[in-house]
């Protein structure tokens, strides 16, 4: 059984009996600040003879924020416990906007080298609720001038081994009258998940991003175990055929962790190109953000410049992600909290 918040329009006019008293439900929902913890006695356009069954056999799902920490730059890192299991969730401020990652599991199913959520082990599937319970809480505290307008599933877990709550949350997410993102602003990441990378892109009009992370599949089974199921070639012939399929309609961000003196050779930009050519792809270059024991280091800003001139000079649309959140371990790579759940674990202290 579904519960608030991750109840569609559709599936909540069905309990309330009306399309429009859950219309009436949603807007409320997404109008209280902060968030409340409980649903109330009354709401607003619903007849209690409607509402009162309703709560018998309803609640609100949202966490206990266990801890947060801000970095100089605003980014703001939860702990949070859904009734004894803990995750994190991150938001990000831009200008004009805020982004939410959040997680899809508690702990996760892969074992990449340079993560530290591997540490966790995998606890168990997050549900469709925890997943927008998480959105929530972090774009009930997002200042008015930066709306949490965007959504990365980045976080802890890995999406497409829990596919089918996924799915449903970024239908909650992208559902009118609230909150009623727009799909492109929604970003489903992958390690590589060949079948769950496929059925997405067959189901989902979100984005997607795949963890590519080198250009030879020797390199990349060092740091991604799961590239001996599932090679390079397989998973960009998986983008190639949704572009044919949808024209091109579809942008593909391709994140690449650099790790110096493993991926990030002038070789390994030329293959980088040769490897993208005839996907609608957009580059995220991220400079590995160091957690201790893993052998991994981070390459210098000069050796990341260098990389990112050439792959742009032959063409390649191409960012560089500088890392946020790094001191406080809210990277891309550094979720990890302790394992008894009291909150932030000193190991995910950058290096």
């Amino acid at each position: 059984m579904r519960h608030f918040p991750a109840l569609t329009v559709d599936e909540l006019a069905l309990e309330l009996g009306s399309r429009t008293r859950a219309i009436e439900a949603i807007k409320w929902l997404y109008a209280q600040r902060p968030l409340p913890t409980a649903l109330p006695d009354d709401m607003p356009g619903v007849t209690h003879r409607v509402w009162k069954p309703f709560l018998a056999r309803q609640k609100l799902i949202t966490p206990k924020v266990t801890e947060r920490q801000e970095s100089a730059d605003g980014t703001t890192k939860y702990a949070l416990d859904f009734e004894g299991t803990n995750v994190e969730t991150v938001r990000i401020p831009a200008k004009g906007r805020s982004t939410i990652c959040v997680s899809s599991q508690a702990g996760c199913t892969r074992k990449c080298t340079f993560c530290a959520t591997k540490e966790l082990g995998f606890i168990r599937q997050l549900k469709a609720e925890e997943m927008i319970a998480q959105y929530l809480l972090a774009r009930s505290e997002a200042p008015a001038a930066q709306p949490a307008s965007n959504v990365v599933f980045m976080g802890m877990g890995e999406p497409m081994d829990n596919l089918d709550e996924v799915l449903h949350a970024v239908d909650v997410l992208t559902q009118s009258p609230a909150p009623q993102l727009r799909h492109v602003s929604v970003t489903v990441s992958t390690s590589g998940v060949l079948p769950g990378l496929k059925r997405f892109l067959a189901e989902s009009k979100a984005s997607l991003a795949l963890s590519l992370n080198a250009t030879t599949d020797e390199v990349r089974a060092q740091v991604m175990p799961q590239t001996k199921s599932w090679p390079i070639a397989s998973l960009l012939e998986a983008l190639r055929e949704d572009a044919a399929r949808r024209a091109n309609k579809r942008d593909y961000f391709i994140e690449y962790v650099l790790f110096g003196g493993l991926n990030d050779t002038d070789a390994d930009a030329d293959r980088l190109v040769k490897l993208l050519e005839g996907i609608p792809s957009r580059v995220n270059l991220i400079p590995y953000n160091p957690y201790p024991g893993t052998g991994l280091e981070t390459p210098s800003p000069e050796r990341v410049m260098a990389f990112h001139a050439r792959v742009v000079k032959q063409g390649l649309l191409t960012l560089i992600r500088w890392p946020r959140g790094r001191e406080i371990a809210a990277a891309c790579g550094q979720l990890v909290l302790s394992r008894d759940g009291s909150g932030f674990s000193p190991l995910s202290a950058p290096a």
